[in-house]
């Protein structure tokens, strides 16, 4: 298995979480998709701490947040990349109450998925598919409570 590639990918995603807002402190971690079958055949997936990957996996990131705070955090918005090396999920983006949006230039610029899009290279502007999403965007509408805690995450497949 590759566990030197699991490093790079859990550090690169976690020297670039912000987490803004007041007070509020955030850690990441990379988990891999365990599938079991029961005896009726049912399969169930569940998630572990990531030791060892392999390309095909699939890999949950999550991000969980505190506020350690006396005072309610505001306006908070939590940042997280995409690795290169990871195929996002459609419809695997996990809010926690939160409104998402999408980046398809490296975090410059953050967008609604049906209002993302992103330059063709004959010039032209077209609507950005899931493979050009780069990084995802939590913004929290409402604040979060002293001692408050929670997580969001998003999965994909390991090329």
């Amino acid at each position: 298995m590759f566990r030197p590639r699991l490093a790079a990918l859990a550090a690169f995603a976690l020297m670039t979480v912000p987490a803004y807002g007041q007070s509020l402190t955030a850690s990441q971690s990379v988990e891999v998709a365990i599938i079991t079958v029961d005896e009726t055949g049912a399969e169930a997936v569940t998630y572990q701490t990531a030791d060892e990957i392999a390309p095909g996996n699939e890999l949950r990131y999550v991000l969980n947040f505190e506020n350690a705070s006396e005072e309610a955090a505001s306006n908070v918005r939590l940042d997280m990349p995409i690795p290169a090396e990871i195929n996002l999920i459609e419809g695997s983006i996990e809010s926690a109450g939160a409104v998402i949006t999408y980046s398809a230039d490296r975090g410059e610029t953050f967008a609604s998925r049906a209002n993302l899009s992103v330059s063709a290279s004959d010039g032209l502007t077209r609507t950005a598919t899931i493979e050009d999403i780069t990084h995802v965007r939590w913004t929290f509408t409402e604040a979060i409570a002293p001692g408050q805690t929670g997580s969001v995450s998003y999965r994909g497949i390991l090329q």
